[in-house]
């Protein structure tokens, strides 16, 4: 039976990252703002979060309602974590259970990642009711092959990929974030890919919009936002300000995140030695809300990442603020950072083409001002959040159709 375009929903949306609490990556900024948006059209929206303080809650954010449980407690030392993996399903769906009990739901929403959904997925598929969405992310099988973590001879990569497979083959509609992870997926769990259906991530242009550059003496201003590990390329931009110092005395790269203790400590040695610290900041975990005052500061951005699984949101921020992109040519970059239209695209790893990138940016203020517009303009025509929660909404109700 047909329900037409009216029918209000009732969606559950499940990610343990959500901000603020446990958000920061891609998938809790989605996830908050399919909730945000979804919520905003008159649906009826919950979330399914971690609490990192051990306490269950629930309340309302915004017009959505969130549900935090808290990590399992596990009966056994927990070396591994593929066991916190299904101990967390198994939370997971214990509340999902309870909630089910009193509300009908009409779409429940997973993502691959993490296998959050294994348990209450593969319990309940025959027998369900409301429609299942799987929301491909980057899997962990993309990270063990392209980023070499973890090891394919490990318990988790063994454990982890066979719960993400099933919870994709569990599933009534998978969605993706990019072209180039549908393609992994497809190939690496065998799932059909012209059943994939792919959205790239919205952005808030509102929020995220160009706005007054504040001034100081350093130039260029370069941001890097990401984990602060190796295979986001902040080793390759450092080494790149480090040597590019001799040509601009005044270059400052300001780092945004957190991540690895002994990663960030061997990148502040080595800025110690060759006694740059005047040209870094590093400043830490930004909440999301306060990064477009950082995009503002910048002349552009830098996220040299050597293997992007999807389409990058700190990439389209950076557009939406009117700041130029520099981008690796590999993943998911590209469906979004266009070579010399948006940015500037360089070989992963290839810190001559990085230090070139960023001396072209930053000697030509006219290519900084079209590539700072164009990506501006393509952002608001292709990604704006309007468009991704009505191509969400979309695919949800043909589901319940």
């Amino acid at each position: 039976m047909n329900m037409g375009n009216s029918r209000k929903m009732k969606i559950c949306l499940i990610s343990q990252e959500y901000p603020p609490e446990t958000g920061g990556g891609g998938i809790g900024t989605q996830t908050y703002l399919k909730a945000q948006g979804l919520s905003a059209l008159g649906h009826e929206v919950h979330v399914v979060s971690a609490s990192w303080d051990k306490e269950a809650r629930t309340y309302s954010d915004g017009g959505a309602i969130i549900h935090r449980i808290p990590e399992p407690e596990l009966g056994v030392p927990g070396y591994e974590e593929s066991t916190y993996w299904l101990a967390y399903s198994a939370s997971v769906a214990e509340k999902l259970h309870a909630l089910s009990k009193d509300i009908a739901f009409d779409i429940i929403q997973f993502p691959e990642y993490g296998g959050e959904g294994f348990i209450f997925q593969t319990d309940t598929f025959r027998y369900r009711k409301m429609r299942y969405v799987v929301q491909l992310h980057g899997p962990l099988g993309m990270f063990a092959e392209y980023m070499g973590w973890p090891d394919r001879d490990s318990t988790l990569y063994q454990i982890g990929c066979f719960m993400e497979r099933t919870a994709i083959y569990h599933a009534d509609r998978v969605i993706a974030s990019s072209h180039n992870t549908a393609t992994f997926c497809a190939r690496r769990y065998g799932y059909p890919l012209a059943q994939i259906r792919v959205i790239h991530s919205g952005i808030d242009t509102t929020k995220f919009a160009p706005q007054p550059q504040p001034q100081d003496e350093y130039h260029p201003r370069i941001l890097f936002v990401g984990n602060l590990t190796g295979n986001k390329g902040l080793g390759d931009l450092v080494k790149a300000v480090i040597k590019l110092r001799a040509r601009y005395p005044k270059i400052c790269l300001r780092v945004i995140g957190k991540g690895s203790h002994d990663f960030l400590t061997s990148l502040k040695k080595l800025i110690l030695a060759s006694k740059a610290k005047a040209n870094f900041e590093f400043k830490g975990y930004v909440p999301h809300n306060e990064l477009p005052n950082h995009f503002a500061w910048c002349d552009f951005f830098a996220g040299p990442s050597t293997y992007e699984p999807g389409p990058g949101n700190v990439y389209l921020e950076s557009m939406a603020c009117g700041k130029p992109v520099i981008a690796c040519n590999t993943g998911g970059a590209p469906e979004v950072v266009r070579d010399r239209e948006t940015g500037l695209l360089v070989p992963p790893g290839d810190t001559n083409s990085l230090e070139n990138a960023i001396a072209s940016l930053t000697d030509d203020v006219g290519l900084r001002e079209r590539l700072g517009g164009n990506g501006r303009a393509w952002v608001e025509r292709s990604f704006s959040v309007e468009r991704y929660i009505g191509k969400v909404e979309r695919i949800y109700k043909e589901l319940i159709s």
